[in-house]
């Protein structure tokens, strides 16, 4: 009997969250486009002036965020396949054709992230990315190509349930971190999670 497909995708809260964050990223970049304009040609924004630009920079900035959330993060895990993103966006990958995995990425990072960890206002970002790198399902399938594979979050619903059963399905092609090779671990160096990537070199 095939297996239950399995998908996985942000839970409503992580879009109220762009209640918060949109009006504050319109309200900066508006600021930045307004008055950097009136510094260069010599004229001062009104309040309704700003006020305008506001909602309209943060109108914008929350329609291209959604329209690229709503195809990215969302990930399906049949019997046979794993699929990346919706609709004519989706990379579609054959289990069979996944040729190794390995849980978690190499040590390696550049060294700018490593110091990351002794200043206080970047220690919890350096802790963040440090604990997703090593909870990642590293997937090598055909010509170079590669998915660093992470859905551990808090908002993302059934994420851990799709990791764990992928995990299960690989379990005869699971290998351990010596089998990175050079240009695997210079391009996860600053991986990007969730997305294909391929070794060049």
């Amino acid at each position: 009997m095939p297996a239950e497909s399995i998908l996985a995708h942000p839970k409503p809260t992580y879009w109220l969250s762009y209640l918060l964050v949109m009006p504050v990223a319109g309200f900066i970049f508006n600021a930045m486009i307004l008055l950097g304009l009136g510094g260069l040609l010599g004229f001062k924004p009104t309040g309704a002036q700003l006020l305008g630009g506001w909602a309209i920079t943060t109108a914008l900035l929350t329609f291209f965020a959604l329209n690229i959330d709503r195809r990215k993060p969302h990930f399906e895990l049949t019997d046979s396949t794993l699929r990346i993103g919706r609709g004519a966006y989706a990379t579609v990958i054959p289990l069979e054709e996944i040729e190794s995995a390995v849980f978690g990425l190499p040590a390696h990072t550049p060294w700018w992230f490593r110091i990351m960890r002794f200043a206080p206002q970047s220690r919890g970002t350096h802790g963040f990315i440090s604990m997703t790198r090593a909870n990642t399902l590293f997937l090598r399938f055909g010509s170079g190509r590669y998915v660093p594979l992470c859905l551990y979050y808090t908002w993302m619903q059934n994420g851990r349930e799709l990791m764990e059963a992928l995990r299960e399905r690989l379990r005869e092609k699971l290998v351990g971190a010596e089998s990175y090779t050079p240009a695997e671990m210079k391009a996860l160096g600053l991986a990007k999670f969730n997305r294909v990537g391929v070794v060049r070199g």
